[in-house]
């Protein structure tokens, strides 16, 4: 198999085409596969990574807002993660690690906690991440029995069941008098969420460079034997139904339309590159922000309230119009009616110097200050909890909010 060039880049780092592969904070590129970046970027609403000057005058790409992944034609892989660890190899764990839990809030994206091996021993990206992911959904759809329906069928039989279509019947049976072109309904798993499931695994397949993935979605594909993989998208989308006796389909679903319903808003191919997933970080730590609120605010004392920009879903930026980060939530008191306007701040941690400082750090976990009364809170609420920081995954610099 053709050796996959990687490159792993964070907010702190650039591509270069020119100079030392040892200069630090440089990573050279070639100049095709800087090119084909920069074209890349430059196709998409909001760019992926920005073209700079450096002080002695080469031309460089940093990465902006967004982390994932950008898989070439030629098989070059980039990942854009964030630096939240100093130490590189520890960064790419604890990074992934940290996306995912932030992903965990966004409701079109089914993730599930995973092992530290998929990022050490297999050294997956986000993408086949996600493709693992999708494939253990499947799985567990198939062991529990593909869900059926009635379909309609037409054939030449040699007995009458459902209608006769005469029309045919005359052109087809003249000189078989024995035979009957009927129309009738049969019980089959050729149904609209079993054509996209089995459509899905068909294109992952081609995107796919994991061995154990394409080997573990080759066997489902040969599993779904029996059904064709859709042919219009769209239309099967239209025809999925949501009722409880789908309830097994419902990850699986919300998995195809990521990979082909999306719009290009996290998930695309063709054009410059092979695949992208991409995420914007502001978006992600937003939606993570709104879903911890919503799980632990005293429900029984007050309302939560976010802007209508911030939402866990992918479709929103969760950024104001000057393509900033949406700060402010909103909490109303049940008894008195009053609203309460939170603003959070985000800091790097090691410039923290207190609870009243501005300095401040958003750690994860949120903490347990949400359930307390907002009697004398101000406008800026501070969640700090020393005791549940854990360096390896709860605190995101200050990096990606300027």
């Amino acid at each position: 198999m053709k050796k996959i060039n990687r490159y792993v880049i964070t907010e702190d780092s650039c591509f270069v085409k020119s100079g030392s592969p040892d200069e630090p904070g440089k990573i050279l590129i070639s100049e095709h596969n800087f090119e084909r970046i920069d074209d890349f970027a430059a196709t998409r609403k909001y760019s992926v990574m920005q073209k700079i000057t450096l002080p002695d005058g080469r031309e460089a790409l940093k990465p902006t807002r967004y982390v994932g992944i950008v898989m070439l034609k030629d098989g070059t892989q980039i990942e854009i993660l964030p630096r939240i660890r100093a130490d590189f190899e520890d960064n790419v764990v604890a990074s992934k690690m940290l996306i995912l839990y932030m992903l965990d809030a966004i409701k079109e994206i089914p993730v599930k906690k995973v092992d530290e091996r998929y990022f050490k021993k297999e050294q997956l990206n986000l993408f086949e991440i996600c493709v693992r992911m999708y494939a253990d959904d499947v799985l567990n759809v198939i062991q529990g029995g593909l869900k059926q329906t009635y379909v309609p069928y037409r054939g030449n039989e040699m007995f009458v069941k459902g209608k006769t279509i005469y029309s045919e019947h005359a052109k087809k049976n003249f000189a078989h008098k024995e035979k009957f072109f009927c129309e009738y309904d049969v019980f089959s798993v050729d149904r609209a969420e079993n054509r996209l499931m089995k459509k899905a695994l068909e294109m992952l397949n081609k995107l796919s460079s994991n061995n154990l993935n394409k080997k573990q979605l080759n066997m489902l594909i040969m599993a779904l034997d029996e059904v064709d993989a859709s042919k219009n998208i769209s239309n099967d989308f239209k025809q999925c139904t949501g009722d409880r006796g789908m309830v097994k389909y419902f990850k699986v679903m919300k998995w195809c339309k990521l990979f082909m319903q999306n719009n290009g808003t996290t998930f695309f191919t063709g054009g410059k590159v092979k695949y992208a997933m991409l995420f914007h970080m502001d978006k992600l730590f937003s939606a993570c922000i709104a879903s911890s609120l919503r799980k632990q605010l005293d429900r029984g004392n007050y309302y939560f309230l976010t802007p209508e920009k911030i939402s866990n879903s992918i479709s929103n930026t969760g950024m104001d119009k000057d393509m900033r980060p949406i700060s402010d939530f909103y909490i109303k008191n049940r008894l008195t009616e009053n609203t309460i306007n939170v603003t959070f701040k985000f800091k790097d941690i090691k410039d923290y110097n207190g609870p009243e400082s501005e300095n401040t750090v958003l750690v994860f976990p949120i903490t347990q200050i949400l359930n307390t009364t907002f009697n004398g809170i101000g406008k800026t609420m501070y969640l700090i909890d020393l005791n549940d920081i854990d360096s390896s995954v709860s605190v995101l610099t200050e990096t990606f909010f300027v």
